[in-house]
C-alpha cells in the first residue's frame, strides 16, 4: 500500500474515499458528507477514518492541506497567467501563520503546565499566568479557526 518513501499512492484511495476526502477539505462535517452523497453517517464517518489511516493524517486541517497540495480541491485555479491570484496568497498566508502561532501558544501552555506538575503544582487554574497562557492560546485558535472558515468560504465561493 505504501511507496518506498512511505508516502501512500493515490490509487490507494477508493473513488468514494477521494470523494469524501474533497467534501472534507472543503469543509463539510461528517454529518454533511453524508447528506451530500447519500449515504449513512457511520458510513461517512468510517470513509473518513480510513482517509485518515491511509494517509496517517489525523487532524481535519492537515487533511485540508493534503487535498489542495496533490490537486484534489479546486481552490479556483489561477489568475490567467499561471499564477494564484493574490486573494488566495493572502489566504493561504493567513492560514500558515495563524497556524504557526496556535501552535506557538498551545505549546507555550503545555510547557507551563509540565512546569507546574514537575514542581508539585497541578492546579493552574489559580494561576494569574496560566489564566494568561490559556487566553492567549484560546486567542490564538479562535483566529486559526476564523482562517480556516475563510479557507471554507472561498472554496463554496470559488
Amino acid at each position: 500500500m505504501e511507496r518506498a518513501n512511505g508516502q501512500v499512492r493515490v490509487e490507494d484511495l477508493t473513488r468514494r474515499e477521494l470523494e469524501v476526502l474533497k467534501l472534507v477539505a472543503t469543509g463539510l462535517s461528517t454529518k454533511e458528507i453524508a447528506r451530500s452523497l447519500g449515504i449513512a453517517f457511520k458510513t461517512a464517518a468510517c470513509h473518513r477514518s480510513r482517509i485518515m489511516a491511509k494517509l496517517d493524517i489525523h487532524e481535519v486541517a492537515n487533511l485540508t492541506r493534503y487535498a489542495i497540495r496533490n490537486g484534489y480541491v479546486d481552490i479556483g485555479g489561477t489568475n490567467g497567467n499561471g499564477h494564484r491570484s493574490e486573494a488566495q496568497l493572502e489566504l493561504f498566508d493567513r492560514i500558515r501563520v495563524t497556524e504557526a502561532k496556535y501552535r506557538k501558544a498551545m505549546d507555550e501552555y503545555g510547557a507551563f503546565l509540565r512546569e507546574r506538575e514537575s514542581i508539585g503544582l497541578p492546579n493552574p487554574d489559580s494561576s494569574t499566568g496560566a489564566r494568561r497562557l490559556r487566553q492567549a492560546e484560546e486567542m490564538a485558535h479562535n483566529d486559526y479557526h476564523a482562517a480556516l472558515v475563510a479557507l471554507k468560504d472561498f472554496f463554496f465561493r470559488n
